[in-house]
């Protein structure tokens, strides 16, 4: 267990979490000492590889996997209700579930469009609203998994970059909303991290290859720290901003960038 932040006897749920940085999120929950819910929408198989290694770290009851589209509000507040049922609490969300489709804008679809504002965007508020009833209960958290192509714009998915841009002004208005019940809400702001694989078009991977955790892209010149990031930098950032330790925290931002945005 890390000694860092005790989250014992609490109860996480993580979207998009069956790979990515979503996994590595809920493993540094479980690390933690916390119990998370596993979301996954389209690989189901994936999601159960995720929930073993979790397993392996915090016991056969530590996290368990529910499959739903959390674009569909029916289907997050019956995730968030199935966690509750199971844990008897739910004591934070980390909104992560996203997609990219890496089209440039003059190749982008209107269904396309909708698609990533109803997943990237509406799955976020689905969320909010179907977990805020329990959160009440605890005085639980909200962290929003952004991007700093929310900060400054993408030469490889525009309304991607839309997206997580409009996740930091629905923070900062869920953050004054949700005060009043005790509720904080924060973001995480991720660079280049290195995950399985991206959704959508992936372009061809240029940069050095991958080699061992912290040993990778050590002259990468975009980041002043020398390396893209790994999902459980995202991860520790996520349990501090939920810990006990934050609780003065609400409506901000935690760049985990490797200090990109500073070039």
């Amino acid at each position: 267990m890390n000694k860092a932040f005790d989250m014992t006897g609490k109860v996480f749920i993580v979207t998009g979490s069956g790979k990515g940085i979503g996994k590595g999120i809920v493993r540094c929950f479980v690390k933690s000492g916390a119990k998370c819910c596993i979301n996954c929408n389209s690989n189901a198989a994936m999601a159960q590889e995720a929930l073993k290694e979790i397993q392996a770290i915090g016991g056969p009851d530590c996290a368990f996997v529910y499959q739903a589209d959390v674009s569909d509000f029916e289907q997050a507040k019956a995730m968030v209700e199935a966690t509750y049922e199971r844990y008897g609490r739910i004591d934070g969300l980390v909104n992560n579930a996203a997609l990219q489709k890496q089209y440039p804008l003059d190749e982008y679809s209107l269904e396309d469009y909708d698609l990533l504002m109803h997943v990237n965007l509406g799955g976020y508020i689905n969320m909010m609203r179907a977990t805020l009833p329990y959160l009440k209960e605890t005085r639980g958290s909200i962290t929003c998994i952004s991007s700093v192509h929310g900060k400054r714009p993408t030469h490889f998915d525009p309304v991607y970059a839309m997206t997580k841009g409009g996740m930091h002004m629905l923070m900062r208005e869920a953050a004054i909303e949700f005060a009043k019940y005790g509720v904080r809400v924060n973001m995480v702001m991720p660079a280049g991290v290195k995950i399985e694989f991206k959704t959508g078009n992936p372009k061809p991977f240029t940069q050095p290859r991958f080699q061992a955790p912290r040993e990778y892209f050590t002259k990468y010149s975009l980041y002043p720290l020398g390396r893209l990031g790994l999902p459980d930098d995202d991860g520790w950032a996520c349990v501090y901003l939920a810990s006990d330790e934050a609780e003065h925290i609400t409506g901000t931002c935690l760049r985990a960038d490797g200090g990109c945005v500073l070039l």
